[in-house]
């Protein structure tokens, strides 16, 4: 191949890798957006899901201390 064929080729390459991240950028905006409420202090006091200190992650904390 020539050096021209290769450019052309490395270009179609990286053209269509920068497509695919900008569709599933835009996928992920798009589900994201059902989420629009706003984070409050009180809706992050009601969210029971969040961050919760247990005693499996205070012992991770233990043995991860270096």
């Amino acid at each position: 191949m020539t050096d021209q064929a290769n450019l052309k080729r490395r270009h179609f390459l990286l053209t269509a890798g920068v497509g695919g991240v900008a569709a599933a950028a835009a996928v992920v905006a798009v589900r994201s957006g059902d989420d629009s409420a706003a984070a409050t202090e009180e809706t992050v006091g009601a969210d029971k899901r969040g961050y919760r200190m247990t005693e499996h992650i205070a012992s991770y904390y233990r043995t991860a201390r270096v």
